[in-house]
């Protein structure tokens, strides 16, 4: 057997099927709507920022990623992620730090 038989066939035997989900360059895309988003509990930290959790699919289910915190990047501001709909399915847009626009 070749080498690059090989390497396919290892990739597939380990790869984890997406049933219902896809992966994009910018977002994640899914067919049933994501539920709720869970409640976590945030405590004030000076010089840090709590990133929201979010749903994701593991599999062909729904999977909770807990939140965490994040040091402050000042000139910066923090968007959280989301699932937006678009058309018969689902994106998730990371979140991300922004500069921080001044309007005078």
């Amino acid at each position: 057997m070749r080498l690059s038989s090989l390497l396919l066939a290892a990739a597939t035997a380990f790869a984890t099927p997406l049933v219902g989900c896809y992966g994009t360059t910018d977002a994640y895309v899914a067919y049933d709507t994501p539920p709720a988003v869970l409640d976590e509990a945030v405590v004030y930290r000076p010089g840090f920022f709590f990133v929201q959790g979010h749903w994701y699919r593991d599999g062909d289910r729904w999977s909770w990623s807990r939140g965490y915190y994040e040091r402050e990047r000042p000139g910066y501001v923090y968007v959280q992620g989301r699932w937006d709909r678009d058309g018969g399915r689902f994106r998730y847009r990371e979140g991300g730090w922004r500069a921080r626009v001044v309007r005078r």
